[in-house]
């Protein structure tokens, strides 16, 4: 996949709709890195710079560092591992503990305004970019709509779906590429077993 496509976060495998919005924030910022063929968003400040103002998250002016540059990566591997888990697998807990780390100082308030309660950031800057993604999640659980976020359980995939099937069964980012990968697998495993 092409930078400018993980940027925009304009490919969505198997011609499935992004996530509705807030959601779609968070899918986005999971889906900075092509786990497949690359390249990662946040291997470098500035991917992740254009990343956040793109969203209209924050300014180009906002001031990354290497240690924000891994929080962002801790926190969006975390996020990912929650993924897992709304698909059916285990999250890895050394990942969520990371990921509680990196929230550290992301704080945010409550506000009533416009009709009902919603969180929002309390500072600007990263931590309030960070912030906004942590509030989304947050408000996609209160609304439950969460578990329909999920991660492919693709090995090299990965990718953060929205599913929207009635049932919220979908397991495969694309039955297309990693479910026709896994049924040709499991079919090659059972012609050499038996």
């Amino acid at each position: 996949m092409e930078r400018q496509a993980l940027l925009e976060h304009a490919a969505q495998p198997g011609g499935r709709e992004p996530a509705p919005p807030g959601l779609e924030l968070v899918q986005a910022f999971v889906n900075t890195v092509d786990r497949e063929h690359g390249p990662d968003l946040l291997d470098e400040i500035q991917g992740l710079r254009e990343w956040l103002h793109l969203r209209g998250i924050t300014g180009q002016e906002v001031a990354i560092g290497a240690t924000e540059l891994q929080r962002a990566r801790d926190i969006r591997e975390g996020i990912r591992e929650l993924l897992v888990a709304n698909n059916g697998g285990q999250a890895d807990e050394a990942a969520l503990q990371r990921l509680d780390a990196g929230l550290d100082g992301a704080e945010t308030t409550l506000r009533f305004s416009g009709g009902r309660p919603r969180l929002t950031p309390a500072r600007s800057g990263f931590d309030g970019a960070i912030a906004t993604i942590a509030v989304e999640i947050v408000h996609a659980i209160a609304e439950g709509r969460w578990g329909r976020l999920k991660a492919c359980p693709g090995v090299n995939c990965q990718w953060a779906f929205y599913d929207r099937s009635k049932n919220q069964a979908a397991t495969w980012c694309s039955m297309q590429v990693c479910g026709g990968r896994a049924k040709a697998a499991s079919y090659y495993r059972r012609r050499q077993s038996g």
